[in-house]
């Protein structure tokens, strides 16, 4: 099989796999698996591809045939990881996951990984650490890059990352430091979102952040960009403050927005 057949492969594969054609790219992997039988990537996409079919043990198994060819193969790691989370245990989970960011390759989604599973878990300061690892050691120059990669990197990773992060400190009642996390996240997909009056969830949860944080500088301007920029009516900014009161940060209390 020629590279160029291969290429062709792989990108019927990623249509596949984004369109749900799972049955489709099982084939197409088995052929690059019977062309190659000790190419580990292809080992662990079919793992990965079982993994979407909902077959855990066909996963399992190109999973540990990958791990046979290379022990230190992190994707390999990472879907085994996954297949335990799914089987609910998590513990074995977590144990894959660190496996998959022990080698001596830095690996951007077993970071993620452990980000979400002790986001889940309510583990949140270690949910924090492994968040701010993962932001400061990846894509260091993504304000530098064209606005397709830079959607590419927020569907991928960027978006769940600062999520999580943000989430774990409001948690944990760390609000200033969540507030600046979020402008860092908004300020990052401003970068190619250039719609000034895109309404975000982001803002209202910046409002009530800095009302929690009782600063009362960014709650005028946040107040002001809500009536004056957004149109909020007056009585859903009062219920807005009436949620941070009761500590509903990160949702709302609907009897605060009855008539």
């Amino acid at each position: 099989m020629t590279e160029q057949q291969v290429e062709k492969i792989l990108r019927k594969l990623s249509n596949q796999k984004m369109f749900g054609e799972t049955e489709k790219a099982i084939a197409n992997l088995h052929i690059l698996n019977n062309e190659f039988p000790k190419e580990k990537k292809y080992l662990a996409l079919l793992g990965s591809i079982y993994f979407d079919a909902d077959s855990m043990d066909k996963a399992e198994e190109y999973c540990t045939k990958a791990l046979e060819i290379d022990p230190d193969y992190a994707e390999a790691y990472e879907i085994k990881g996954l297949i335990a989370e799914k089987k609910g245990d998590n513990e074995l989970a977590e144990k894959y996951y660190k496996e998959s960011v022990s080698k001596e390759k830095l690996f951007k989604m077993g970071y993620l990984r452990l980000v979400l599973l002790y986001h889940k878990l309510e583990r949140y300061d270690e949910a924090i650490m492994q968040a701010e690892y993962l932001l400061a050691n990846f894509d260091k120059n993504r304000n530098e890059y064209p606005a397709e990669d830079q959607r590419k990197i927020f569907a991928q990773w960027l978006s769940l990352a600062y999520n999580r992060l943000y989430s774990s400190l409001i948690r944990t009642g760390q609000f200033e430091k969540a507030a600046d996390k979020i402008n860092e996240y908004v300020a990052f997909r401003s970068n190619y979102i250039k719609d000034p009056y895109q309404f975000l969830s982001e803002d209202e949860l910046l409002f009530k952040l800095y009302h929690a944080a009782k600063d009362t500088e960014k709650m005028k301007e946040s107040e002001e960009k809500m009536l004056n920029h957004y149109m909020v009516p007056l009585d859903v900014v009062e219920s807005m403050k009436k949620d941070v009161e009761q500590g509903y940060i990160e949702s709302a209390n609907p009897a605060n927005y009855t008539v």
